[in-house]
């Protein structure tokens, strides 16, 4: 049987950025809870119908994974390695807005087997993140880069957006 990939995505968000086409919700906090239980539940069903399959990568997408505390990541990562055989080296990627991060929630994130970080950056002009809508500034982005280094990783990729109105 081949190796999986799994794509889990966390539609919620701080705020929904003007750009953004995914399925996403901000404010909707009181749904984190059901949300987990419902996804626990699908993860569950998914790996009894597959066999409980070798996975060799789990991407937490969005949305913002990040927004969703600890303890409910914990569950779902859970879950993944009880449903399915996640491989000893798997790579594990987290999605993160460096607005919603800092070395703790970095540290949990390890701590759950993160082994890889996706920072949807967008810019490092204020202007251009301010007509983007993101909740983050330049000064951020460095501090969140420099929180998850302390933290421990050292695969880490930063999402740029180009082809803007104020672009060459």
């Amino acid at each position: 049987m081949p190796l999986l990939s799994l794509y889990i995505h966390i539609p919620f968000c701080q705020r929904k950025c003007p750009y953004c086409d995914f399925n996403t919700y901000a404010g909707l906090n009181r749904l984190f809870e059901p949300f987990t239980d419902a996804l626990v539940h699908e993860i569950e069903l998914a790996g009894q119908t597959a066999g409980r399959p070798a996975v060799r990568t789990i991407f937490l997408g969005g949305g913002t994974p990040t927004v969703l505390p600890a303890s409910l990541l914990q569950r779902i990562m859970a879950a993944c390695r009880s449903a399915f055989d996640v491989l000893p080296d798997a790579e594990i990627t987290s999605e993160a807005n460096p607005g919603t991060v800092d070395v703790t929630r970095f540290a949990a994130l390890r701590g759950l087997g993160v082994n890889r970080l996706s920072m949807g950056v967008q810019s490092f002009d204020e202007a251009e993140l301010q007509f983007l809508g993101r909740i983050h500034s330049a000064d951020d982005v460095e501090a969140a880069f420099v929180a998850a280094r302390a933290a421990g990783f050292d695969n880490i990729n930063l999402d740029l957006i180009y082809g803007l109105p104020s672009q060459p």
